[in-house]
């Protein structure tokens, strides 16, 4: 049992401290069959108490580690509510396990029982549950199962000092080539200390009262810590017995101390040493990643280099300004430091694509190469997130410069007004993640001709990602030549929806395909008939054509938040979708997913798209007035530059088209306003376009006489916009397609 000095034995009932009281209860009480108490101790200022009792284990037949049947624990508990419960084991020969926190030398073995923030569980902690998870932990000791898959092979370090240690990217590749590194701290207290190169800068403050050395140990020479050194000679001897060659570096170290003139002054000094050790396995002695730790002692570089036998004091009356010279006669004595204490300190590593994905969530860092196009307030954003989540390697595209009513809904600050945003951009990601790398191509890609910069970055990505609200960009995008994956995301013009848009991974689907799928969604589908209601605008500076937008912020964020969720969900598949989100007033949102799937057929100069679920629909229509023929108008979009015409809606044909088993006649009426509804909720964007009709039974889709009369009337009034009109032909076996012209 644990009886540290300072402290006395008490008598169990009379224990103070809240948790501890109900645990001698619960002990008595309900553990009869399996624990007993065996002594209550105090220290004198009342701050600790410590309950020691018998626990009785199962231990299977043959344990992994050596967990006894009867196990002494001592729990110590503190008084208040800041410290969590410690559990001790003071069994000298105890196994060394995971799950077991590392305590300075001289104090027993400390078990980690419960791996959550105190602050969050303390108010509902009580005695069952404490007990129960120190059974719990000897139980899976005895299994071999305290360690999961996601956990660290070493002991956790209780950290004891005030300062934390923050590695810069750059600091671990000086570390790694073995270079000297600076530190630097965010304010007067000292208390983050951000380790970085020595040829970094642009930090807050350089602090010169520190001096660092760092050790890398070999997985070969490294063995397990159980113990933290509680003084400098214990932290020397640990070094030294992982990296025999430690002493040496020191010194080197404080030589180069003294000869770069520097000199002791009566500031606090610290002396840390910055150490990676490799992880391994208790049981099995598997290597593991590299974990770095900082030991800190308020030492300087001349008294250690004094206890080294480098350095000696000066105590000759003359230059009294010169506290050490070089030793003349070099003895080491490390026994002279142990007057200073050693303290550990936390290491946090900077942010880079692997521990990014990490944390988000993901299985591993996605370093494709993706260009962006498009550095507004949903480009931006969108690429923030993604970053942050570890995706990409980017290039950002954006000829357009930052005002200030774009700061509403642009990541970008007040320093930026009047920069351009394409570079702004890539600089907030490299502050982001040090490993980003983005570059910055300041152009409008829809210019007659695109610069060779740009063509290179667009031939060359993995991965485009059109975050430019432009229809014309998507459709330059899709058409362009290139294996890259085609990605389209944009808000509605009131901000009520988000849309997203991705290609198959062959570009078997492309961005004009799912154009088409997307719009027969909103023709078709009752929730988005006022998905392209427009928004509320303003003037921001008294130009007419100054306009933007009013959308909330707030919804902005949300929609941006789902487009990037669902690129990084959805890039991993080789399908293709279409994902649209749609808030309500109350922020309800509808989220629709579809797996696009579209037919192609090229027609003369022309390609004709038809969406699968159209062309199902026409099937089914036809089948439905058998044995009579049907038919109606047909609307979608004609482009006429690319020579590719979109069907993507067939509206039910008027109430007065009469169908008769050889022949099909399309009414009028209330036809004008179908077509005008259907441009209304598509924006404007899709328009008549032509008529289709089904053939009976037993009869190919070959147009009739009658067709093509049909075929040549409609270019006629087509013409009139200088645009082809097109006709399907819908029979037993297959979808005829006619497409006429004015030549």
């Amino acid at each position: 049992m644990w009886q540290p000095d300072g402290s006395e034995a008490i008598d169990p009932s009379a224990a103070a401290i809240p948790l501890a009281a109900a645990t001698v209860r619960y002990l008595r009480d309900s553990c009869q069959d399996f624990a007993e108490i065996l002594e209550c101790r105090r220290f004198q200022d009342g701050k600790m108490e410590i309950i020691t009792f018998e626990l009785r284990v199962e231990v299977p037949q043959r344990p992994v580690y050596d967990v006894r049947a009867r196990e002494t624990v001592s729990v110590c508990f503190v008084a208040g509510r800041e410290s969590a419960p410690g559990v001790v084991v003071t069994r000298e020969d105890f196994p060394d396990t995971p799950h077991q926190n590392i305590v300075p030398e001289g104090f027993p073995s400390m078990l980690c029982i419960d791996d959550r923030p105190w602050q969050d569980v303390r108010s509902g902690y009580t005695a069952s549950e404490l007990v129960t998870r120190i059974s719990q932990w000897f139980a899976k000791a005895g299994q071999g199962e305290l360690h999961g898959d996601d956990q660290p092979f070493d002991p956790f370090f209780g950290y004891n000092s005030p300062h934390q240690v923050i590695l810069s990217a750059d600091g671990m590749a000086a570390m790694d080539a073995g270079k000297k590194l600076n530190v630097w701290t965010t304010d007067e207290t000292g208390r983050f200390l951000l380790v970085t190169s020595s040829e970094a800068n642009g930090f807050h403050r350089q602090v010169t009262n520190i001096h660092v050395v760092q050790v890398d140990v070999k997985p070969q020479q490294m063995k397990r810590i159980r113990r933290a050194p509680r003084t400098l000679p214990g932290l020397v001897a640990l070094l030294m017995d992982r990296d025999p060659t430690f002493i040496d570096r020191l010194k080197k170290s404080v030589e180069d101390w003294f000869e770069g003139g520097k000199r002791d002054d009566d500031a606090k000094w610290i002396f840390c040493v910055l150490a990676r050790f490799p992880q391994i396995h208790p049981r099995t002695g598997v290597v593991g990643a590299t974990k770095p730790m900082a030991f800190l002692a308020e030492v300087s570089p001349g008294q250690i280099g004094v206890a080294i036998g480098v350095l000696d004091r000066n105590n000759t009356p003359h230059s009294t300004d010169v506290r050490y010279l070089r030793s003349l006669f070099p003895t080491v004595d490390i026994d002279r430091l142990s007057q200073y204490n050693v303290q550990v300190a936390p290491v946090h590593m900077e942010l880079d694509a692997d521990a990014a994905a990490r944390i988000t969530g993901h299985n591993a860092a996605d370093k494709r190469r993706a260009v962006l196009i498009g550095a507004g307030s949903l480009g931006s954003t969108m690429a923030e997130l993604l970053v942050r989540e570890g995706f990409f390697e980017w290039t950002i595209v954006d000829d357009d410069a930052l005002l200030p009513h774009n700061l509403s809904r642009h990541i970008l600050e007040r320093r930026h007004f009047g920069r351009l945003k394409a570079p702004s951009v890539a600089e907030r990601l490299l502050s982001i993640r040090s490993d980003v790398a983005p570059k910055a191509i300041v152009e409008n890609v829809l210019r007659e001709t695109i610069s060779d910069e740009l063509a290179n970055a667009i031939d060359s990505a993995e991965l485009i990602l059109d975050a430019s609200a432009s229809v014309p960009v998507s459709r330059f995008l899709s058409d362009r030549d290139g294996s890259a994956r085609r990605v389209c995301a944009f808000f509605t013009p009131d901000g009520g929806s988000a849309v997203l848009m991705m290609e198959a991974v062959d570009r078997t689907t492309t961005l004009r395909d799912i154009e088409a799928v997307y719009l027969r969604e909103v023709l078709t589908r009752p929730s988005l008939d006022a998905h392209f209601a427009a928004g509320q605008q303003m003037r921001y500076t008294g130009a007419c054509r100054a306009l933007t937008s009013k959308i909330p912020t707030s919804r902005i964020g949300v929609l941006t938040a789902l487009i990037a969720s669902g690129i990084s969900k959805g890039i991993g598949s080789p399908q293709p979708s279409l994902r649209i989100w749609s808030a309500d007033e109350d922020d309800a949102v509808e989220a629709i997913r579809l797996v696009p799937a579209v037919s192609t057929r090229s027609m003369g100069e022309w390609k004709v798209l038809i969406p699968e679920e159209l062309r199902f629909e026409l099937v089914s229509r036809r089948a439905a007035a058998l044995p009579n023929e049907t038919g109606g108008p047909l609307l979608g979009l004609i482009d006429f530059e690319a020579k590719i015409i979109s069907v993507v809606h067939a509206p039910t044909p008027p109430s007065d088209s009469v169908g008769k088993p050889a022949s099909f006649v399309r009414g009028t009426i209330g036809l004008r306003k179908i077509i005008q509804t259907a441009e209304r909720r598509s924006g404007g964007q899709v328009r008549y376009m032509g008529e289709w009709h089904s053939h009976p039974r037993g009869t190919s889709s070959a147009p009739s006489s009658v067709d093509v009369d049909q075929i040549y009337d409609l270019s006629l009034i087509s013409d009139i916009d200088g645009l082809p009109a097109i006709s399907l032909i819908v029979s037993e076996k297959e979808i005829g397609i006619l497409v006429g012209s004015v030549q």
